[in-house]
């Protein structure tokens, strides 16, 4: 079996990327061919992936892969036309190569699917039936695809979660004081965009710090809006409060995670959240909002609610200090199940063009 995984690549670290990487090494782990075609324009070349820099390089690396039998492994978020359009290019590769499977990881998709008629959900019903199989990260997405016409049992809801390799992670020390010196500390991790809910977040703290004068929050990712909001944490007056930290390594992410007394989810849409599985396997609290997927364990407030935000964070706040925690865990289910399609896929028989479920 050889893989090619299709998809974004660190860095920089988002749920996607980081989970084709984490795919990756545990491929290569349970020694299976594998390769990476990053479509991220942002890219640098590096040895680690091929570098994917428009529609004909994407072409050549899908036909050049499928014709030597690469199974094509698609990583998309289908919240936008370009998802749907790569989607169409590899579907249509895999089926007249080593076969294909699609992953759609956005909580944003149902939504765009829905909307603005034919227009958007022709394509991506012609490109989901050329799949040999689609996972879905969460029940809403399956539903959706299989409204659109897509065979029910092609369809499979599994989580994009690839439990932590160990959970004793290092940090340089400088950092590591800076974090020391907050308590109650939360971490976060998010890109600069309105889907993750970054404001309702900074009014929510504005709220915890009456009671928790030293809390600390730590927010681990960028993007374009990262200057809008510092000056959001300036008007608030938390800019000591709040850290910050940028882009980071995967497992300095994790280090992060596993020293905070809660993890915050706050955004507005979610597929499932990888970092949310992470911080349970990790041992760490975790509150979130009522969007997309969220595992047990989870403290659940309503979108958009930063009073309710605020209240639940106190509560999961309260039951730390009382020493409770999740019990840290997370098997390798999902990947184990994700063999198990690949090997299904692979054993598919390749079809003809005219022969299409168009």
């Amino acid at each position: 079996m050889k893989i090619l995984l299709v998809g974004p690549y660190p860095p920089p670290h988002g749920g996607v990327s980081v989970h084709v990487a984490g795919l990756r090494r545990r491929l290569e782990g349970a020694g299976i061919a594998c390769r990476v075609a990053n479509i991220d324009p942002r890219a640098p070349a590096c040895g680690e992936y091929l570098s994917v820099r428009d529609a004909r390089g994407l072409v050549a690396v899908l036909w050049r892969h499928a014709r030597q039998g690469w199974l094509l492994h698609l990583h998309a978020n289908g919240h936008n036309p370009k998802s749907w359009q790569v989607a169409l290019v590899c579907g249509l590769a895999g089926r007249l190569g080593g076969g294909a499977l699609l992953t759609l990881h956005s909580g944003m998709a149902p939504a765009y699917l829905r909307g603005a008629g034919f227009g958007r959900r022709l394509p991506a019903r012609a490109a989901a039936r050329m799949y040999h199989g689609i996972v879905a990260v969460n029940s809403e997405i399956r539903e959706t695809l299989v409204s659109l016409g897509v065979e029910r049992e092609k369809v499979e809801m599994l989580p994009a979660f690839l439990a932590p390799q160990g959970t004793d992670f290092a940090l340089p020390a400088p950092l590591a004081d800076k974090l020391a010196g907050r308590r109650p500390l939360l971490a976060v991790t998010l890109f600069f965009r309105p889907e993750y809910g970054f404001d309702v977040l900074v009014e929510a703290l504005g709220r915890l710090r009456r009671r928790y004068p030293q809390l600390g929050c730590a927010v681990m990712g960028g993007g374009e809006q990262e200057p809008e909001a510092k000056a959001l944490l300036k008007r608030e007056g938390l800019e000591d409060a709040v850290l910050l930290l940028g882009d980071m390594p995967h497992e300095m992410c994790l280090a992060v995670m596993a020293r905070a007394d809660v993890f915050v989810r706050p955004s507005r849409a979610d597929g499932d959240a990888v970092s949310v599985r992470e911080a349970l396997a990790l041992g760490t609290p975790v509150v979130a909002s009522r969007v997309g997927a969220r595992p047990d364990g989870v403290l659940l407030f309503e979108p958009g609610n930063a009073r309710q935000l605020a209240g639940t964070l106190d509560a999961a706040l309260q039951r730390r200090a009382d020493g409770s925690r999740p019990a840290a865990g997370g098997g390798d289910a999902a990947f184990a199940r994700l063999l198990e399609l690949y090997a299904r896929v692979a054993g598919a028989e390749p079809a003809r063009l005219a022969a299409l479920p168009l």
